[in-house]
């Protein structure tokens, strides 16, 4: 009696965890945990942005951001990009078969890692192109910018545009690398756009949204 109630009680942890590790989305192959530590770490990053905190290349700090919106997480995201991650292609998908999202993709080589550590040194590796590359004083997003063929910073233009609200990602371990995959709505990387509006932190939040002092981010 008692080693079937010892049974019972496992399984019950075990069927509590995963109905906790899938309160966000209810898509198989991701947890909580990675969903989380992909926009946190989106969401940390914009923040520093908003607050004039990011190194830009060669240009000193970027200028602080008037409405830098706050990601928010989508399912329906994630599961295109769970689907295609599942390819292991290393390629972008074809953008017609993503209307209304932009992608970001990255192999990451190192396979004893967790997905939660995956997410966060894919966020890292993409927003790096700041502090590495620069952009340009004004955060213009010029064709020069664009069509970079060295010190690209696409990557990190989907994760700082300002009014990308959408993102949703998908890890797939493959036969000698994680493919990961994060899509971003409405898409930003404009040309000849700014990256945001210049000027001080969360002052020009669009209407609909409030501004959060702490992080420097417009929010619902």
């Amino acid at each position: 009696m008692a080693f079937q109630i010892t049974i019972a009680l496992i399984l019950f942890a075990f069927l509590y965890e995963n109905v906790v590790e899938a309160t966000i989305c209810t898509n198989p192959g991701m947890t909580d945990t990675v969903r989380e530590a992909f926009l946190n770490a989106h969401n940390n990053y914009r923040s520093l942005l908003a607050k004039g905190q990011a190194q830009n290349g060669n240009f000193g700090y970027a200028p602080q951001a008037m409405n830098m919106q706050k990601m928010e997480y989508d399912c329906a995201a994630e599961q295109a990009a769970i689907q295609y991650s599942g390819t292991c292609s290393r390629v972008l998908s074809d953008p017609k078969t993503r209307p209304g999202y932009k992608e970001n993709i990255i192999e990451v080589n190192k396979l004893y890692l967790t997905n939660e550590e995956v997410a966060t040194k894919a966020s890292d590796r993409w927003w790096r192109e700041l502090s590495k590359y620069g952009v340009n004083r004004r955060m213009f997003f010029s064709s020069a910018v664009r069509y970079r063929t060295t010190n690209i910073v696409t990557h990190f233009a989907k994760m700082a545009w300002h009014d990308n609200v959408k993102l949703g990602c998908g890890i797939t371990k493959c036969d000698k690398f994680f493919f990961v995959v994060c899509r971003y709505g409405p898409g930003g990387n404009i040309v000849d756009n700014f990256f945001y509006t210049r000027g001080t932190t969360c002052t020009g939040c669009p209407a609909g949204t409030t501004c959060d002092a702490a992080t420097g981010l417009c929010g619902v």
